[in-house]
């Protein structure tokens, strides 16, 4: 990817970092992350706030970049999460998890290999009608060139953090979102946001969404262990043995 000094100045003072390419402002755009990574709430926010229209023509939010080509008027805004309040939410909300990863505690939750199938076909607006996949793996969770699953959860992380700095690469317009820095002060993102782009507001006031989308979430077990505030000693030295911490540290996140 693009030398990790080039966005870590802006990532570790204001949290986000814009870049253009080419003379016009963008007309669309799509937000593309990991689960728990605030996806959702940053295309509301921008949807509610900025004259662009929302596109998902990039293919699943979640999954790795697999477009066949990014329109020169397209934005593509990337969205980072810390990886320990990241990791929490990711096992309170276990979203396309097989139910046998539900079915673990937190910290087999966070070791065992990454399984994740098509419960939910309707998430998936890439599936044609004709294919019944109900069940079945969920690809976009696999490895992208070896086709392998993940050894752990946060294995996911650094593949998947590395395709969305990938895109840095692309040549297109991008935006690099932190969700800290992002919630601490979503109207002034906004008006940074619209600026940079050449983007007009779409009311005089901000506008927050009045309802968050992984309160739909229905786990697959019953009694499911409870998520824990913060990570243990043990959980926490896993995690930093298994980051990529060049790229956490670029993006603004210290351990």
């Amino acid at each position: 990817m693009t030398d990790p000094s080039a966005i870590s100045a802006d990532m570790q003072t204001q949290g986000y970092h814009f870049r253009l390419c080419g003379d016009g402002p963008p007309d669309m755009y799509q937000v593309l992350g990991e689960r728990a990574s605030g996806t959702n709430l940053i295309r509301k926010i921008i949807q509610r706030n900025a004259r662009i229209f929302r596109t998902e023509g990039l293919g699943w939010k979640h999954g790795f970049p697999t477009m066949v080509a990014i329109p020169r008027d397209l934005l593509v805004v990337c969205a980072f999460r810390n990886a320990e309040d990241w990791a929490i939410s990711m096992y309170k909300r276990p979203w396309h998890a097989h139910p046998n990863m539900q079915a673990l505690g937190f910290s087999d939750f966070l070791r065992a290999p990454w399984l994740s199938i098509v419960d939910r076909p309707a998430d998936f607006e890439m599936i044609h009608h004709e294919m019944k996949v109900e069940g079945m793996d969920l690809q976009f969770d696999r490895h992208p060139l070896t086709g392998e699953r993940f050894g752990n959860l946060f294995a996911l992380r650094r593949a998947k953090m590395e395709a969305l700095l990938g895109m840095l690469n692309r040549d297109c317009h991008i935006a690099l979102v932190k969700l800290e820095p992002f919630l601490a002060d979503p109207e002034a993102f906004m008006t940074d946001f619209r600026a940079f782009y050449g983007l007009d507001p779409k009311r005089e006031d901000f506008r927050m969404p009045s309802r968050r989308m992984g309160n739909n979430f229905n786990p697959s077990v019953e009694n499911r262990d409870p998520a824990p505030e913060r990570l243990s000693e043990d959980d926490r030295a896993f995690m930093l043995s298994q980051l990529n911490m060049p790229l956490e540290t670029a993006l603004g996140y210290s351990y």
